[in-house]
């Protein structure tokens, strides 16, 4: 039987209302939650395995920067607290926590005594035994993973420390930012200042991270462009006259710096590298 004129109108609205309640009952799949800061910070350690990153304290504060944007202090307790951190039992520690072994009493930016150290936990064993990832425990500035690594038992091995585990806590803007444009761009003749706190700059024979290393330049050196930039494996290096000589350097571990006046004194003396002591590298 054929509809009548007011059918058709009746219908349609009728269809619409039943797409509507079909796409109301249809659930939204929410997206992936961000993974829980600690994981971010373990994942960001053990990508770095088997590269050069330098001694243990930098490459903690280079990977929970670039996991969490939250800069660490220079102090190897206060600046865990700067950062955000809490303190955390060993019972309680997980994956992403950090362990620092030191002197509660000196805890100080330029502490240096025997059996100082930084690590990360990626794997919790169990019964206060951990497997770590950290850098130059062997001595040779390499991330390594270090299995069955106990904190109790390495800071018992040099009198007067003691170990805490820290967890960072949320995210947030870093409070160390990236360097002015003005130092990615330095020219030939230019006076620039080494930029690495609590660690140094490689300067090398030749542009390029394969090339070999000449020395370290420690932080703030004063150092003056003699050519470049070039750019290499995407990041652009000048060669400089430095304190120990000349050689080629990262241009983005620079800021320029202002001229010296004749006969304000000498350059900074080059700086050997934090001691790490035998013992931390067999736990």
């Amino acid at each position: 039987m054929p509809m009548s004129p007011h059918r058709p109108a009746l219908a349609g609205i009728l269809l619409a209302i039943i797409a509507v309640l079909a796409f109301q009952s249809t659930p939204t799949l929410a997206a992936d939650p961000p993974a829980p800061v600690s994981d971010r910070v373990a994942a960001t350690a053990l990508k770095y395995d088997g590269t050069y990153q330098g001694e243990c304290w930098p490459f903690v504060l280079r990977v929970v920067l670039e996991a969490t944007g939250r800069q660490i202090g220079f102090d190897y307790r206060q600046g865990f607290f700067e950062a955000g951190a809490v303190e955390v039992s060993l019972a309680e520690a997980r994956s992403g926590d950090i362990i620092q072994i030191a002197d509660d009493a000196d805890t100080s930016p330029g502490a240096d005594y025997p059996g100082l150290h930084t690590s990360i936990i990626y794997e919790v064993l169990g019964s206060g035994v951990f497997n770590v990832v950290d850098s130059n425990s062997q001595w040779d500035g390499l991330v390594h993973r270090r299995l069955d690594y106990d904190p109790a038992a390495a800071a018992a091995r040099y009198s007067g420390l003691s170990f805490h585990i820290y967890r960072i806590t949320g995210t947030g803007p870093s409070s160390v930012g990236p360097l002015p444009p003005a130092a990615r761009v330095l020219q030939s003749g230019d006076r620039a200042s080494v930029r690495t706190p609590h660690d140094c700059l490689n300067m090398r024979s030749g542009p390029g991270t394969d090339q070999a290393a000449i020395t370290c330049l420690p932080d703030a050196s004063v150092v003056t462009v003699l050519a470049g930039p070039i750019t290499v494996g995407g990041r652009p290096w000048v060669q400089v006259d430095s304190p120990a000589g000349r050689g080629w350097v990262a241009s983005d571990f620079l800021a320029a710096a202002a001229a010296t006046p004749a006969g304000a004194g000498g350059t900074k003396p080059l700086l050997r590298y934090r001691t790490f002591v035998p013992g931390i590298a067999g736990n």
